[in-house]
């Protein structure tokens, strides 16, 4: 039986939250104690201060976070939100938070499934009758990343800049980024194993706009915006500016030593319902802590969109339905997702009890070690200063942290993560 929004805002948590490539972070730290009671551990804002800095350490103009739990709200900025102003980093700012984005449009697709308009387990073409050439592929198979479906935006950004420009102010169909990914070899048999691609969440878009008749940002206002009191988020594909008080975002170039391009304005139509959101600190927050609540998702959907798998050997990361889950050093595990996107980096996650949660950005992009630096961010807010033992780490922390390492995740290119 569907369970109405109304309905499931009242829900308690049955078992109490959310690309872009990010690059070069280090393997996860796993120690052997016991982990931390997420209910009490108060956030080590120092930590995640350093975190913030490290990041303009390694290129980012500027650089915040905020956190929230049972204590209340702690915020940290560092460095600028514009290079030409001179402007501080304001955690009121709004920002492109990329491929979280994707989480977003998972809560639709959920939404839709619980309302018996679609199947989690049936091929696409049911829906898009004839758009992929694998009858094989289904809707599970798009959120989890295990479609086979190539990601166009490697080609497409191959050459960072050049790539960029060249479709800075380009608009394109649903179709027509589809067909640029149907243009190259698929990267896996459907379902067989995780491979990141922007084109499996273009064609949850096409499933929204199917099925409920409207455009994507119309779902996004209905189901979530609206529903949240989330004043300062939207969808704004093709608009190409930020409204408001906004942080601008700077794209480092392959070349050594090259000069900043600010990508702030953009159409972010390569992306769509794979990455184009803008949101603040705040805003996300409230996201990923209703998320886990259960105020958008029955407790049954909520718990298989959290039901993760590996994606990489090592089993230091997770996916889910359109959510990653981090396992922390201290033990604690956090859900949400990554963002990159030309001039941002974005995380947003949550306990998955929703009881504390925390958003952080850095404007820059293409510069891997600056995002392995604002990752920090998680180790601090969520395990606090709790210090395990060095001698029971699998791994050594990096230069500057000495009993914190940084979280997992993968390449350092846009909306790949």
């Amino acid at each position: 039986m569907t369970v109405p929004l109304s309905s499931r805002r009242r829900l308690t948590v049955c078992a109490t939250l959310i690309a872009a490539l990010a690059g070069g972070l280090a393997p996860l730290t796993i120690a052997s104690a016991a982990p931390v009671d997420t209910r009490t551990t108060a956030p080590d804002m120092a930590g995640v201060a350093a975190a913030l800095k490290a990041a303009m350490a390694e290129g980012a103009p500027g650089a915040m976070a905020r956190y929230s739990g049972p204590g209340g709200v702690e915020a940290r900025t560092v460095g600028i939100r514009d290079r030409k102003s001179g402007a501080a980093m304001d955690t009121r700012a709004r920002f492109r938070i990329g491929s979280v984005t994707k989480t977003f449009s998972s809560v639709v697709l959920l939404q839709l499934v619980e309302e018996r308009r679609l199947k989690l387990d049936a091929p696409v073409n049911t829906y898009l009758p004839r758009l992929l050439p694998d009858n094989r592929i289904t809707v599970r198979h798009l959120l989890t990343h295990r479609s086979g479906l190539a990601d166009y935006t490697n080609a497409m950004f191959e050459q960072t800049v050049p790539g960029f420009e060249a479709v800075r102010n380009r608009v394109f169909s649903y179709q027509e980024l589809v067909d640029l990914s149907l243009a190259e070899p698929r990267t896996t048999e459907p379902g067989v194993s995780y491979q990141y691609s922007n084109a499996n969440f273009v064609v949850v878009g096409m499933l929204i706009e199917k099925l409920t008749g409207r455009p994507v940002a119309e779902a996004y206002q209905r189901r979530i915006i609206k529903p949240l009191g989330l004043h300062n988020t939207a969808y704004v594909h093709p608009n190409t500016r930020i409204k408001g008080t906004h942080v601008r975002g700077y794209l480092h170039p392959d070349e050594a030593g090259a000069r900043l391009v600010d990508s702030t304005e953009q159409t972010l139509s390569w992306a769509q319902s794979a990455g184009a959101v803008i949101s603040s600190p705040a805003e996300l927050n409230t996201f990923t802590s209703a998320l886990m609540r259960g105020r958008l998702l029955s407790p049954a959907m909520l718990d298989a969109m959290t039901t993760v798998t590996p994606t990489d050997p090592a089993r230091t990361r997770f996916y889910g339905l359109g959510l990653r889950r981090y396992d922390l050093s201290c033990g604690t595990r956090v859900y949400g997702h990554t963002g990159t996107v030309q001039g941002y980096y974005t995380y947003a996650f949550s306990t998955r009890d929703g009881r504390r949660s925390l958003a952080a950005m850095a404007n820059t992009s293409n510069r891997g070690a600056a995002n392995t630096a604002l990752g920090g961010t998680l180790e601090a807010a969520f395990c606090g200063k709790k210090r395990a033992p060095a001698s029971t780490a699998r791994s050594a922390a990096p230069s500057g942290t000495p009993d914190r390492a940084p979280l997992p995740a993968e390449r350092d290119l846009p909306e790949r993560h």
